[in-house]
């Protein structure tokens, strides 16, 4: 890895004081200052230069006012996509929702469904996505997955036999957030027949794409072939890739002419149609230059990973890192630990002085299971592990 780049993510931003969600918000969310946040998704790296270079020619200029937008922002994505992953997209296939993708996918379950209606959702699921059809109204339907050889897969027989006819919509994670699953295509081509048999709409998370280990592929939902798929809307942005969530961007791909047609409806009349001028300059930018940053935090990921897989092997084996080949989420597996969950948890915040995300959040089936977010430095990482070491070695 390049020196510059191990010396950024070795010594990350002091990132309290800026009113951020994961270093300011702890004595609301565990009513101590002292606990190391690893729960929300996102980074405790500086952003590549590219983008502060970026944004600060814009905001040098003193107006703010309406900005459109422009060929060069649509061009990045597009080129992204097609350097990065492979894939050629027509840009009329293209829409883009400013307020980001669980505000994308909430304006799509309204759209395509009615209240009642059954929505699938493959669990252990990122919370906001359950929430979501719950609070509009909608029926949640759980399918979980199944672990086999410390690996999550789905269990089609439980799939099909969880449709009904009043189910409308598939949530589908890819790649899957909280395990890291990276799907096969063989896999969304299974997903893919059995949606178009029974007219669901699959909607595709894909926030995660670009955050793959090495060697391992993603496939977007809406590259398979549209013969062999249903009507389908895959979502990305560069918010986790390139660590700017707070520079809220969606970009909705969709093949189908009358669905587009009412997603655009959708946005024109909400007054969504213009972008926040540092979100479009902070995304053209990432896509355009941020290539050499994103190689190097996959490296450095990649490190992080295989740290807590071998310090959890050597040192607390009844602990296990569920197998994953994407993200930065570690999906933990406390089962043979001798605790129930809840104790569990408050061990982990009053003893261990650590915060994970509660997998009972992620519903029923994240029981004893908890996700810590490791894209921050390796000190920061050892010692988390160490301290929950020091805590549930004995158990």
């Amino acid at each position: 890895m390049n020196k510059p780049y191990i010396s950024l993510f070795d010594n990350p931003p002091n990132r309290k004081g800026t009113n951020t969600f994961k270093w300011d918000f702890n004595h609301v969310k565990y009513g101590r200052e002292d606990v190391i946040p690893m729960w929300i998704a996102d980074m405790d790296f500086a952003v590549p230069q590219v983008i502060t270079q970026a944004l600060a020619k814009r905001i040098k200029h003193p107006v703010y006012g309406y900005s459109y937008r422009s060929e060069d922002y649509v061009d990045a994505i597009v080129n992204w996509l097609a350097q990065y992953h492979d894939w050629p997209v027509n840009k009329k296939h293209l829409a883009f929702y400013p307020p980001g993708t669980v505000s994308a996918i909430n304006m799509l379950i309204n759209q395509l469904t009615e209240i009642g209606d059954e929505i699938l959702v493959f669990t252990p699921s990122y919370p906001p996505l359950m929430k979501m059809v719950n609070e509009n109204q909608r029926i949640l339907v759980e399918s979980p997955l199944i672990k086999i050889d410390n690996e999550y897969q789905m269990d089609f027989e439980n799939f099909r036999t969880s449709i009904s006819s009043k189910t409308r919509l598939l949530l589908f994670c890819s790649p899957h957030n909280p395990t890291g699953r990276v799907w096969r295509e063989e896999e969304l081509l299974e997903v893919a027949t059995i949606c178009r048999d029974n007219n669901i709409v699959v909607i595709s998370d894909e926030v995660h794409a670009d955050l793959l280990l090495a060697g391992k592929k993603h496939t977007h939902f809406n590259r398979l072939a549209a013969h062999l798929r249903p009507t389908s809307v895959t979502i990305i942005s560069p918010g986790k890739t390139f660590n700017i969530a707070a520079l809220s961007q969606s970009t909705l791909i969709c093949d189908n002419k009358a669905l587009m047609q009412n997603i655009q409806r959708q946005i024109s009349t909400a007054h969504l149609s213009l972008d926040n001028a540092f979100s479009a300059t902070a995304t053209q930018a990432a896509y355009s230059h941020g290539l050499d940053w994103l190689n190097a935090l996959l490296d450095y990921l990649k490190t992080n990973r295989e740290f807590i897989h071998e310090f959890l092997s050597a040192n607390l084996p009844k602990v296990v890192l569920v197998s994953g080949q994407g993200t930065y989420l570690a999906w933990l597996d406390f089962s043979a630990i001798r605790l129930s969950h809840e104790d569990i948890y408050q061990k982990l915040i009053k003893q261990a002085g650590v915060g994970l995300y509660n997998g009972l959040e992620f519903g029923d089936c994240g029981e004893k299971f908890f996700r810590l977010n490791f894209a921050c430095s390796h000190e920061l990482l050892k010692k988390a592990m160490y301290q929950i070491y020091q805590v549930f070695r004995e158990f």
